[in-house]
């Protein structure tokens, strides 16, 4: 039975029981969690409606992981218990408390403990459709609970009402179709189930989508499309087996799916770079322990403490590291930030740029001293890399097809390109032996964010602001799930235009011809530019409709340098970001 099944069966209940069960409110509290300071297990006192306003991280019911980000709403039933955790930057949230409980009517017996309201026991978890407007009901019920009045409190519990309905309604008509709740529900049954022959198909069918759908919604997650991830859950069991096991290589294929040896051997080599027998021969002169990204705990890239070190999950399992390195290498600029930030420096470090050029931004130039050019990081230069004799290499997925040469160079770690700079500082901070340095800087960030978001909000009052790229045949309007647009969106708190507010966005851009411009409707407009748009920029702005505009007239209008705004991805580059916005919008 499916996750949707389960939740349609309760909601068809009889409509005798809908009208006979009563909501009653009786808490509203506003909490937070920092990172490394996780609600200990707790038994709930009633049923729970857990709203995040802001961070990340994971909200464990009864053993089931729910994933913590702004805007997600959780819930879980009485008796539940439950466990939160913040990852990389505290988790601040709403928790409304509730009894749900059958009322008695005439001609029937009093309810029986177990059919209090069990239709509301079930827990769930998602990223809502409307969550804007579902976030200002949260704050209109924390708000009549707050006065402390009864007739506001009447109100309060009249909202709670009319807010469960919605979250219900979504999960009867909507199931699990957002991309999260789809991509979270396949990669499990990926997990269970890896070593059967797995089908897009059918793997598209368990979340009522089709096989399009499903490759587009994990390709925006993960970065790779659920056969890809299929071949890389086997691999990292297949690594695991031959390196702490005996077992022959035809009892390791079919233990994870292969029927063909020679066929699985075959995609060992084209996945890792080497045979298996050489893999398993190579394995004990490494420190890493190649366990498969599926069995990493819950967070797909973490790092955590051991009793002899540190222990980083990455895109390739995990590393155990005995002591912090001295030698680090980077194969991309974002980790050289990354470095520099905790004031270190790596040994070597790519460009960016041209093979031949090697250059670095402008606002790392002057901070990386003297290192080795280890070429860009499209094109890294391998030779000048094992020259360096680093103690640690980390690259990003771009490197696929050189990460087992890079590993027998050192232990090496790699990295989505497009992984949350906090987390990835945060493990930085681990790996240097930093990490209080790191949570000073998140630290930081989050009250100069914070305090330029009150500024902002008194200065633009629901102003909106639009982020675009011109491009050959189309203008790209970027939303709050691109990188650049939660600085604007989320860390800053910028009004979205409506064009991109409201429902449930689930693209980092959308592609819009300029005669759809005037539809974007945003007060103020922020253009990345570079020299490669520069002429597609200009095409656009001496357009009519262009300047046909309210903000091109009122001169709200701010060109920001598409390298930096696109390509910043470690914490001096994001600042920078900031940094321009408050210049741009406060002047």
């Amino acid at each position: 039975m499916t996750g949707l099944e389960m939740w349609k069966m309760p909601l068809q209940k009889p409509l005798s029981l809908w009208n006979d069960t009563a909501i009653r409110l009786l808490d509203v509290r506003q909490l937070s969690v920092l990172p490394g300071n996780g609600l200990h297990k707790e038994v709930l006192p009633a049923n729970l409606l857990f709203f995040a306003k802001g961070g990340h991280g994971r909200l464990v019911v009864d053993g089931a992981a729910y994933p913590i980000a702004p805007f997600s709403v959780c819930h879980a039933g009485k008796d539940a218990v439950i466990e939160l955790a913040a990852a990389a930057e505290p988790i601040e949230y709403t928790a409304i408390y509730y009894k749900a409980e059958r009322m008695h009517s005439e001609g029937r017996d009093a309810a029986s403990p177990r059919d209090e309201g069990d239709f509301l026991q079930m827990p769930f978890g998602f990223s809502p459709a409307k969550r804007l407007s579902l976030h200002q009901i949260v704050e209109q019920i924390e708000q009549k609970w707050g006065a402390g009045q009864r007739l506001e409190s009447f109100h309060a519990n009249a909202l709670l009402q009319g807010l469960l309905y919605e979250l219900l309604k979504q999960l009867q008509t909507d199931g699990y179709r957002t991309p999260s709740e789809a991509v979270d529900i396949v990669t499990k049954h990926i997990d269970a189930h890896y070593d059967k022959p797995l089908k897009l198909e059918a793997m598209a069918e368990l979340v009522h989508c089709s096989s399009r759908q499903l490759q587009r919604w994990f390709k925006q997650q993960k970065q790779l499309g659920p056969m890809e991830y299929v071949i890389q859950v086997r691999m990292g069991h297949a690594a695991h087996l031959l390196k702490h096991t005996s077992a022959a290589v035809q009892e390791i294929a079919q233990s994870i799916g292969y029927r063909d040896m020679y066929y699985f051997s075959s995609a060992f080599k084209k996945y890792y770079g080497t045979a298996p027998l050489d893999f398993r021969r190579t394995a004990a002169a490494h420190q890493a322990y190649a366990l498969p990204v599926s069995t990493v705990r819950d967070e797909a890239v973490s790092s955590r403490r051991s009793n002899d070190g540190i222990v980083v999950a990455h895109a390739k399992g995990e590393l155990r590291l005995r002591q912090p390195p001295k030698r680090i290498a980077v194969l991309d600029v974002q980790f050289a930030d990354q470095l520099i930030t905790l004031k270190e420096l790596p040994v070597g470090s790519v460009g960016i740029g041209a093979a031949t050029i090697r250059c670095f931004p402008d606002y790392l130039q002057t901070r990386l001293g003297q290192f080795k050019p280890l070429g860009t990081c499209e094109q890294p230069d391998i030779e000048a890399v094992d020259s360096l004799r680093p103690d640690l290499i980390v690259c990003t997925q771009m490197h696929e097809e050189i990460y087992a040469k890079l590993s027998r160079f050192a232990p090496t770690l790699m990295f989505h390109r497009n992984e949350d700079w906090r987390k990835m500082l945060g493990i930085f901070g681990e790996i240097t032996g930093k990490r209080r340095e790191a949570d000073d800087r998140l630290r930081e960030y989050r009250d100069k964010t914070a305090q330029l978001s009150e500024r902002l909000a008194d200065k633009l009052r629901g102003q909106r602001v639009a982020l675009i790229r011109p491009r050959d045949t189309f203008i790209r309007l970027h939303t709050s799930i691109h990188r650049t647009g939660a600085i604007l969106y989320e860390d800053l708190g910028l009004p979205a235009p409506f064009f991109i507010a409201g429902d449930y966005v689930s693209d980092t851009a959308y592609h819009i011809s300029l005669e759809s411009l005037p539809e974007v409707n945003a007060n103020h407009y922020f253009v990345l530019n570079n020299e490669l748009f520069q002429e597609r920029v200009t095409d656009m702005q001496s357009s009519p409709l262009w300047n046909s505009l309210s903000a091109v007239k009122k001169r709200h209008v701010y060109t920001v340098d598409a390298s930096n705004w696109i390509g910043s991805y470690g914490p001096i580059g994001i600042n920078r970001i900031v940094d321009d916005v408050a210049q741009s919008l406060l002047a």
